[in-house]
């Protein structure tokens, strides 16, 4: 067995991995987001398509999913495994890259097409499925419909996508404990310093900057995902409303995520039982809310030239989407404030305004930023002792590749592993290389 690693190798974006066996298998196929070239795309090749016996999509992210339909350009012939809220989140967000990518676009609609007409649904722990194909989905907690893999190979294989062990207003806690000899484990968050704060503190300061922005008059921009943060986001929001620890205010959702939360709610059955339950109490719905509005002009001056509101839109890093057009008009007053609520790559505007940059260039123009950029964490993700406590429970295993991190996070999260787990050998993967199982 080996697996090739034709993305997010020492960096974050651009999944893409293929487990050759019995069967070649492909393991995500995303881009990366922040690039503005070729090197945005995992370093696949026609052969590669060629030999590919399956697929597997972990989740509906760009970084994950937005190069499938490439495959389908180069005549792919295999089967695609995915869950169903992962099938009508990419629809959403492959027609947005679609409009957004522009230049570089590596494939078209109809290709899309292909992608959305061509898969197979898989359900969490369906037997059946592992017994025929040898591929079993698992809960992942990282967003609507995302799983961990299990792939049975020659020796099993756990592939982590991107999860969550913590259990959040929307989603189950990931899945652990499993039996098996290889892990391919992100590392997003994998650096010793990477602890994140208890979901209650962050929600705490969450709604205390949001307070404190409303109080002085100003409005608060929440740049953010349209699937995953910005679900959880404005639960958080309703709920602290509802309370009373928020007063009464318009939220505006704009861009992707009033789609994406037509999508949750149509598939509720993945969300935790008790938002089950208060959909079906329709006095207590939470995606429906009298709060809840939506820009009624393209220039959104209904919304910048109004009073104080939350302003929900993407994107979460600031590469495009509507957030554009809040920040040229909003970022010079410094009553106003951003909430950064999501990872921020290398190389996005997000990265740059929390490393202290007081201007960021939109569509040729220099935007001035006055008002404060804070951040308060929603992460989807494992830290990095939920990551060590991931793998120590892994049953048997004897190797772990790290994937989908950056720098020396790579680095300090082997160095804990190995600690933990003394007989298991962690290996840090170069792009495009390929490694013996």
């Amino acid at each position: 067995m080996e697996i090739s690693f034709l993305g997010a190798a020492g960096e974050v974006g651009r999944s893409c991995f293929i487990v050759k066996g019995r069967k070649n298998t492909m393991l995500d196929c995303g881009i990366k987001v922040g690039s503005g070239d070729k090197t945005q795309f995992p370093l696949l090749e026609d052969s590669d398509v060629k030999q590919l016996d399956n697929a597997v999509i972990s989740h509906a992210h760009v970084d994950h999913c937005a190069y499938a339909p490439w495959l389908y350009k180069h005549k792919y012939a295999g089967k695609m495994f995915l869950t169903k809220p992962t099938h009508d989140l990419a629809q959403l967000l492959l027609a947005d890259y679609l409009r957004i990518a522009k230049d570089f676009t590596p494939y078209s609609q109809a290709d899309v097409n292909n992608f959305l007409k061509n898969n197979t649904i898989v359900e969490y722990g369906d037997e059946k499925v592992f017994a025929r194909e040898g591929i079993q989905f698992h809960e992942a907690g990282h967003i609507l419909g995302s799983a961990i893999t299990e792939l049975s190979e020659e020796k099993t294989v756990v592939y982590s996508g991107d999860f969550n062990s913590r259990s959040t207003r929307l989603l189950e806690p990931a899945k652990l404990g499993y039996s098996a000899q290889i892990l391919v484990l992100e590392s997003t968050y994998g650096g010793k310093a990477d602890l994140h704060p208890s979901n209650k503190d962050s929600t705490q300061l969450f709604i205390k900057e949001i307070r404190q922005t409303l109080d002085a008059g100003g409005k608060v921009i929440v740049p953010t995902f349209a699937t995953g943060r910005g679900q959880e986001v404005l639960f958080a929001i309703e709920s602290h409303i509802k309370s009373g620890m928020l007063p009464k205010t318009p939220i505006y959702l704009d861009g992707m995520v009033k789609k994406a939360l037509k999508i949750y709610r149509h598939n509720a059955i993945y969300l935790k039982k008790e938002v089950q339950r208060r959909i079906l109490t329709s006095d207590d719905d939470p995606f429906k809310n009298e709060l809840y509005k939506y820009p009624k002009t393209r220039s959104r001056e209904d919304v910048t030239e109004g009073g104080p509101c939350i302003i929900l839109t993407t994107s979460g890093m600031l590469n495009g989407g509507p957030v554009f057009t809040y920040l040229k008009k909003l970022a010079g007053d410094a009553n106003n404030k951003m909430i950064l609520v999501g990872y921020q790559a290398a190389g996005t505007r997000g990265r740059a305004l929390l490393e202290g940059q007081k201007s960021v260039e939109i569509d040729g123009e220099r935007v001035e930023v006055k008002m404060p950029v804070v951040q308060a964490s929603f992460s989807g993700h494992s830290d990095h002792k939920e990551l060590v406590e991931f793998t120590r429970q892994i049953n048997g295993l004897e190797k772990v590749f790290l994937v989908h991190g950056e720098g020396r996070k790579n680095e300090e999260l082997r160095e804990s592993i190995e600690k933990t787990c003394k007989k298991v050998k962690v290996e840090i993967p170069k792009l495009g290389e390929t490694l013996e199982c």
